[in-house]
């Protein structure tokens, strides 16, 4: 059999994008061993949260707000409006992959080791078997797969475990030149984690990869895509991943759907997604991450300046990604 379609990776990206070329009438395979689990902190943001509809099934506890920290500084942002969730991320994943079931995608539990144009199509190599499919949409995270096929290359290195602490109810990070450590209040404990784009933090738990430097250079090819963390769709100035995964998937089906109806080639996935993604470039914020002078100006201005911790918890929580580095940067600005 050949697919229209086979979607490389089982979260939020794939299933998303799965789900909806399904529900399009195309025929979809999802291909993912689903043997691992996401080193995530597992939160869903306000902007997640005032997109999409979000289950109580999976939800561990609600966040009011975010603590920062550096060197002992300490500021606390409580956010006014908006809401985020603190998760069971394998859970989330789970009912989003049981989702694009239901819509009528097909699972292999396999894993892909190559991927070639063949003829008019695509031949995709598993463990297994071997799969034919006009296109593909690669949303493995941060694999060598998605690297060998233009995904993201620059990354940091993450290590996280559950702790016995009592959980409260704000998202902690602690910040370092080149990194960051942060805290997760879950339902009866909490998921400590820490990252660094040196090499694995000293510290026992599940480990992972996450991008950095924002968006890779090219997200398309003639006749595959690039979604979620594989295409570096990872806010380097709040670690957000889950949404843009979600939005990146869903883009990705919409573009796709449409070359395969033949309305549009699949360059158009980078129009779309440009004009929504607003990331800081890599030199900018490598350089915010690197400068202590800047780091502990800006956790102390959101402790002790009114109007610099409400302008903080704007850009976090916005909805619109309409001027967000430009906001950023003015910001930085003012600090050096």
């Amino acid at each position: 059999m050949k697919y229209d379609a086979a979607v490389v990776g089982a979260g939020p990206a794939g299933s998303i994008a799965a789900q909806s070329l399904s529900t399009r009438g195309h025929s979809t395979v999802i291909i993912d061993p689903c043997d691992t689990k996401k080193v995530c902190a597992g939160v869903l943001t306000a902007r997640y949260a005032g997109r999409y509809p979000v289950d109580e099934n999976y939800i561990q506890r609600e966040l009011k707000g975010i603590k920062l920290s550096f060197k002992g500084i300490c500021g606390e942002i409580s956010y006014r409006k908006a809401v985020e969730y603190s998760i069971d991320r394998d859970l989330f994943d789970s009912m989003n992959l049981a989702q694009a079931l239901e819509n009528g995608s097909e699972l292999l539990k396999e894993r892909v080791l190559s991927i070639t144009e063949e003829g008019t199509g695509i031949k995709i190599q598993t463990n297994k078997n071997k799969y034919l499919a006009d296109h593909v949409i690669i949303a493995a995270g941060v694999c060598e797969l998605s690297q060998l096929f233009g995904g993201t290359k620059q990354y940091a290195y993450c290590t996280q475990q559950v702790i016995s602490q009592e959980p409260g109810d704000h998202f902690e990070m602690e910040l370092f030149p080149g990194g960051y450590s942060w805290k997760v209040p879950k339902k009866e404990n909490v998921l400590s984690g820490t990252s660094s784009i040196k090499c694995y933090p000293d510290i026992p738990g599940e480990k992972g990869l996450i991008p950095v430097n924002g968006p890779v250079k090219r997200t398309y090819s003639r006749k595959m895509l690039l979604a979620g963390d594989a295409a570096g769709f990872v806010s380097p100035f709040d670690g957000e991943g889950i949404y843009y995964a979600t939005r990146s998937g869903e883009i990705a089906a919409q573009v796709l759907s449409g070359a395969i109806s033949g309305n549009n080639d699949l360059s158009e996935y980078e129009k779309c997604w440009k004009k929504e993604f607003d990331f800081l470039t890599p030199g900018k914020i490598s350089r915010l991450l690197s400068s202590d002078i800047v780091l502990e100006a800006f956790v102390r201005e959101i402790r002790d300046n009114e109007i610099f911790n409400k302008v903080v918890e704007d850009i976090l929580t916005h909805e619109s990604e309409k001027n967000k580095t430009k906001y950023i940067l003015s910001l930085i600005k003012k600090l050096i």
